[in-house]
């Protein structure tokens, strides 16, 4: 992740909230809009787009208005994983009440690294969503000590996370009227080399053993 101001990386992640909520086709946001959200005055937020524009994080044209490119929304994604799993780590294991959690997760989004943040997630086992019910983003921004292999090589009691999902195995998940989570633990492996897997809220899910090569995961060590 690139080494941004608390200032900046609080106006990526309002701009996308902002296009989260935008009626426009472009999802694109005006400035007066990241103003007020973010109370400041216009020429101080056109000022600051300007140099996210430079860093290659939002473009901005006159009249259209304000959108994050790829990277802006993998930056804003971050700072928004950070927040809520911060807020999840203080209520569930700290003890923070529901009230407490967010002041405290403000300041501690911006002073933490990709590693501490996804060292967190796995920590608490993948959660889904923070105590507010607001979902924390799935994809790892740091995965460095992470294996891939295929379904068919996974170890039972361990934790995956899928990669790669090939076209045979979208086809036989949708043919089934099944979806595959992003997260689960592998609870069994049967004589015929079925796996029984569970996904973070307790569902089960048998995934047969011809499908299995056609799906990658990755094991965190």
């Amino acid at each position: 992740m690139l080494e941004l101001s608390k200032n900046e990386q609080d106006y990526l992640k309002t701009i996308y909230n902002l296009e989260k909520i935008t009626s426009t086709a472009t999802k694109s946001v005006s400035i007066n809009a990241i103003a007020k959200k973010l109370s400041v005055s216009s020429p101080s937020a056109t000022e600051m787009v300007k140099r996210l524009v430079a860093k290659k994080l939002v473009l901005h044209k006159p009249y259209y208005g304000v959108s994050l490119t790829d990277l802006g929304i993998s930056q804003a994604r971050f700072i928004i994983k950070s927040h809520r799993v911060w807020e999840t780590f203080l209520f569930e294991e700290v003890g923070y009440s529901m009230d407490e959690v967010h002041h405290e997760a403000e300041d501690l989004e911006h002073a933490s690294s990709p590693r501490l943040i996804e060292a967190l997630y796995a920590l608490m086992d993948y959660p889904v969503a923070d105590p507010h019910g607001s979902e924390i983003p799935a994809e790892l921004f740091w995965s460095e000590n992470e294996i891939e292999l295929s379904l068919d090589q996974a170890m039972v009691n361990k934790n995956y996370r899928i990669t790669k999902i090939d076209t045979e195995a979208k086809t036989f998940f949708k043919k089934m009227e099944l979806t595959l989570p992003q997260f689960f633990k592998v609870i069994e492996r049967l004589e015929d080399k079925s796996l029984i897997v569970r996904e973070k809220a307790g569902k089960m899910l048998l995934i047969p053993f011809y499908i299995q090569p056609k799906l990658w995961v990755s094991e965190r060590k």
